[in-house]
């Protein structure tokens, strides 16, 4: 299996965030996608994990001990240094790494780093330019602040999981990564302002803020028109698996020019003078007659034959690809996003490439996943400490 163009092995990259520095207190999912997104970009990442390593590292596939399929994907590009934060000495290193780091990210439930001395606060007597970022589960107020956070809790509580029928959890951590791509891009704001300022600044980003983000505008339709005619398409309907003879596939005919291409592709004209079906309201008030009435269209070809008639009809249109089949899907793969990488110790595998392409970074980075604690005595070292100081780290078990 060949390796596509994403994968350039290179030592330093030029992506447009090359020569910031990123201390990394993050774990699971959300804070670990984010500064992952960072350091495709260029970012250099530093990230602490506890001395027994990251939880990710055990989360998904077990491709070898201590790499997970989920951990080689999102750590990518950084470094791993091993602390003890419950130690004064590792808060003491971190403090010093952020002398010279552009951003500090943690994901924490409030109060937490300031127990250890690492909240704002205190980093910033540092470093006036830093950039601190707090990812949370609740934010730092309310009832629930104190909580505990998984994906599926927000699910529930931001009132996604209610817009399945039934009501159904995702089986996917899209809040999670939702959090992960608002912190992403928050984080980048905040550098902005601060090279154009000289001032650092916190970010406050919570899982739950995120979601509810993510839902608007369409998800507060029926808040919006409370108490008015509701004259929206209800996307739960509208948006749905079409049956072939071989298979499924989604389709969209919202506006009258993709309604009239398919009936004019499938022969069906007489479609268009049902005033049940001659405009874009009145189809979404009868949507269960106009599906019961193309059905029997599609179930009689293939998936690939319906596809190719819809496109030719300027439909938009899809299939319903498994995460196999995303594997040989030609515009999938046309877009370099599967990317085939090759581990020192875990061997190949398969994760996703990065989703942005810039034309002035000359190289797309991957530096493999890093084992525990592989970048610890080089941290260390570029920080200052001697081969004695370090060396009683380790063997005081604060460092690994």
């Amino acid at each position: 299996m060949s390796v596509n163009k994403h994968q350039k092995q290179c030592e330093t990259s030029k992506g447009p965030l090359s020569g910031i520095k990123i201390i990394d207190c993050t774990t699971v999912i959300a804070g670990p996608l984010c500064t992952q997104i960072l350091a495709d970009q260029g970012a250099e990442v530093i990230k602490i994990e506890p001395l027994e390593g990251d939880l990710i590292r055990n989360l998904g596939p077990i491709l070898a001990p201590g790499l997970s399929a989920t951990f080689l994907s999102l750590s990518r590009n950084k470094k791993s240094l091993a602390l003890d934060l419950s130690k004064r000495e590792s808060q003491e290193l971190i403090a010093k790494l952020c002398q010279d780091a552009d951003v500090f990210i943690c994901n924490s439930r409030p109060g937490v780093m300031a127990r250890h001395g690492l909240d704002f606060e205190a980093l910033k007597q540092h470093n006036a330019k830093l950039v601190y970022a707090a990812i949370t589960g609740f934010g730092d107020s309310g009832p629930m602040a104190e909580q505990r956070a998984y994906d599926p809790i927000i699910q529930a509580l931001s009132g996604m999981a209610s817009l399945q029928e039934p009501t159904q959890l995702l089986g996917q951590t899209i809040c999670d990564k939702t959090t992960g791509l608002t912190a992403c891009q928050a984080v980048t704001a905040a550098l902005l302002q601060a090279e154009r300022s000289g001032q650092g600044q916190q970010v406050e980003i919570s899982m739950l803020e995120a979601a509810i983000g993510f839902l608007a505008c369409d998800a507060f339709w029926p808040i919006a028109a409370a108490g008015r005619e509701l004259n929206y398409p209800d996307f739960k309907r509208v948006y749905i698996p079409w049956k072939t003879q071989d298979g499924e596939i989604v389709l969209v005919i919202l506006a009258d020019k993709e309604f009239a291409g398919l009936t004019e592709e499938f022969q069906v004209q007489h479609l268009l003078e049902d005033p049940r079906f001659n405009s874009m309201p009145n189809r979404f008030a009868h949507w269960d007659e106009l599906v019961d009435t193309l059905k029997p269209v599609f179930l009689t070809q293939s998936s690939e034959d319906i596809l190719k008639r819809l496109w030719r009809a300027d439909v938009p249109a899809a299939p319903i690809n498994t995460m196999e089949q995303l594997t040989t899907d030609k515009q999938v793969l046309a877009s370099g996003m599967i990317d085939y990488s090759e581990h020192s110790i875990a061997g190949q595998y398969t994760r996703v490439a990065m989703a942005a392409n810039f034309s002035l970074q000359d190289n797309i980075p991957y530096q493999e996943a890093p084992s525990l604690g592989q970048h610890s005595h080089e941290v260390l070292t570029h920080a200052g400490l001697d081969e004695d100081e370090i060396h009683s780290l380790i063997q005081n078990d604060i460092c690994r």
